[in-house]
């Protein structure tokens, strides 16, 4: 974008894996909580790339996903279900799979 800008495209394409990460977001319960490894694990990103590189802020900031503190653990966090850019990452899917 040349006012300096950045788009959703940019994130994602700035983070390894995350395309991998959002594709496998639109098959989690959208009603569970999940800790990063959890995360990981369920959508085949490596815990490095997931946590460590950013990729998963950068879904909490594009708003896919909420994070949830949790007193004395590790957060968890969850499809961001009322988020227009997870309903918009939906409808992408559904649209390219017809």
């Amino acid at each position: 974008m040349t006012d300096g800008t950045r788009s959703g495209w940019d994130a994602i394409a700035e983070h390894d894996d995350a395309a991998a990460l959002v594709a496998a977001l639109l098959d989690l319960d959208p009603a569970a909580t999940y800790t990063r490894t959890e995360l990981s694990d369920a959508t085949g990103v490596p815990y490095r790339t997931l946590y460590l590189e950013g990729t998963l802020e950068a879904a909490v900031d594009l708003g896919l996903v909420e994070k949830r503190d949790r007193e004395d653990d590790e957060p968890v966090y969850a499809l961001a279900t009322d988020s227009d850019v997870l309903a918009a990452a939906r409808a992408f899917d559904a649209a390219t799979a017809e």
